[in-house]
This record gives structure tokens, sequence and C-alpha cells, in this order.
């Protein structure tokens, strides 16, 4: 009997201390004083979005948003260049040798009588006729006053045309005949635009041209065409490219002078 009230009393004991030590167990559910917590995720907040007029004039202009820098940059014309050939382009008025200019040529005049075209006219003194065409009249330099390895030649000539000819007939011609004078001969040929003017006070065109030969001469000439009664007269002076500006005095004083027989 002893012994079993002992056993119990043991077990008792034994209760009461596993009881106590359980008691000195921290608590799940407290956390630390000093331990960090999450923070609650960020609730999204309501951010006002702002409102635009779509909405444009009519005569709205967009570039006017850019650069104006940039658009005055885009205003400059694109440069183009420029090459000989059969396309009319800028001609300088003289072709020099040398940094030194040449001294202009002085000329005498005299005047000349061509029956077999019915017309007289002053031109440099001394030059050669050739009439042996009856409807051509042509003065060439003699030797013994060439330059350049160049003869001058100034000729006139009249072709017949219909009743039906025309200015713009007789404009085409003169591109034709432009371009055609330097198929042959020639390494470079370069043309100008024709331009109105008249010849016998008759409604005409003329134009200019610079070639280079084989042998590296530079030659320059105009060509005249007018339309007269029933007919085209034309007058084509060539000459050394160097010389240029004083021949053209020399086509001027032909105009200034010439007549109907």
């Amino acid at each position: 009997m002893s012994k079993r009230i002992l056993l119990i009393t043991i077990l008792m004991t034994a209760m009461v201390l596993l009881a106590g030590c359980g008691s000195n167990q921290p608590s799940t559910t407290d956390a630390p004083v000093n331990m960090p917590t999450q923070q609650p995720a960020m609730q999204p907040t309501s951010v006002p979005v702002p409102e635009y007029d779509t909405t444009l004039p009519e005569d709205y202009d967009p570039s006017s948003e850019e650069d104006p820098a940039s658009l005055l940059a885009n205003e400059q014309p694109a440069q183009m260049a420029v090459h000989a050939g059969a396309t009319p382009i800028p001609i300088d008025p003289v072709d020099m040798p040398t940094p030194t200019p040449r001294q202009a040529l002085a000329f005498t005049y005299s005047k000349y009588t061509a029956n077999n075209i019915g017309i007289s006219f002053e031109s440099v003194a001394g030059y050669e006729i050739d009439e042996s065409q009856a409807d051509s009249y042509i003065l060439r330099e003699p030797q013994e006053m060439v330059k350049d390895n160049y003869a001058v030649e100034i000729s006139f000539q009249v072709t017949p045309t219909g009743s039906s000819y025309s200015l713009d007939n007789l404009r085409g011609e003169l591109n034709t005949k432009l371009k055609d004078l330097g198929a042959i001969n020639y390494t470079e040929w370069s043309v100008t635009s024709v331009s109105r003017r008249t010849l016998l006070g008759k409604d005409g065109y003329y134009g200019n041209y610079r070639g280079v030969m084989f042998d590296g001469t530079i030659v320059r000439g105009r060509v005249h065409m007018a339309k007269l009664d029933g007919k085209v007269l034309t007058l084509h002076i060539t000459c050394p490219g160097w010389y240029n500006t004083d021949y053209m005095n020399v086509y001027t004083h032909i105009r200034d002078t010439i007549k109907l027989l």
C-alpha cells in the first residue's frame, strides 16, 4: 500500500515539474520587441491623367514646331554640276592663255558687198573672199594673219523657206546647227542657250559655242539666224578662243553696218 502511495506521489511531482517548464517557454504569438516587421504592401493610389485637346485647326502647320534653323537649311537650292556637252551651259567670255591678258587687237574695217546674196557690210579689211556658192558669202583670214593656229572665218548664208516657216522653226534649226558644228574635230564641245536678237531689223536668235580640238586648240564662235521675207539669213563667225572678245566686237560691227542691197 505504501509503495503505491509513493509511486503516485512521484508521478504527481513529475507532472508538476513538467508543467512548470512549459510555462517558461516563450509564446509564439508574441513577437520580440526589437524584431523588424514587414510593412503591408502599398495600396494603388489614383493618379489624375491629364486631358489633351486632340482637335487641330484646319490651317495648322506641323513644321512650325521644328527647329527654324533646320527649315532655313532646307530652303537652300541644290547645287548641280555642269558638264560640257549638247546641253546649253554658261560659257566664260574669254579664254586666257596666261595670267597676263593679251593686248586687244586693233582692226581696220572695210566694206564688203555680197551681190550673190544681196547684202553689204563692214568687216576686218584684207580677208579672202569666197563666193563659189550661190547662196553663201565667206570671208577667211589670210595665213599671215592667223593666230593660235586657227584661222578666223566669217560666213553668210541665205536659205529659202516656206510660207509656214516660223520663229519657232528657226530657233529649233539654230539649236540643231550649234549641236552639229561640234559633231566632228572636237574632243570637247559646249553651247549656250539661244537668245533672241534682230539682224537686218528682222527677228531672229543667236547662240555661242566653245570647242577644244584634238590638238588642244580652243575655238569659239557665234551663230545668228534671222527670218527675212521667205528666207533665213545666217551669220556665223568662228575664231581662236583666246581672242573671242575681239572677234565678238567684229560681229557687233558687222551687225551694226549690214544692209540689204
